[in-house]
């Protein structure tokens, strides 16, 4: 079952997990397991993952009504005067 907080790529997973385990071993000066860390990426992804993919679909919205703009500012110019 797909949840709509997870990720498009394993390899991005991987790359998540690692730079999190990293960064606490880092800091706490310890070892810090792969499940630990997907669970923390799991966490943030369900609570960020709405609001991030919102933020997304706005930006989108926008681009699309510039761009429409745009084609409608190019049509008007394609009228022929009398």
């Amino acid at each position: 079952m797909k949840r709509k907080w997870d990720v498009s790529s394993p390899e991005v997973l991987k790359k998540c997990i690692d730079e999190v385990i990293t960064r606490i071993d880092e800091q706490q000066g310890g070892e810090f397991g792969v499940i630990a860390a997907e669970d923390i990426i799991m966490i943030v992804l369900q609570n960020m993952g709405p609001d991030v993919y919102n933020l997304a679909i706005n930006d989108v919205k926008n681009l699309v009504q510039t761009r429409l703009a745009d084609l409608e500012t190019d049509i008007d110019l394609l009228e022929q005067k009398p």
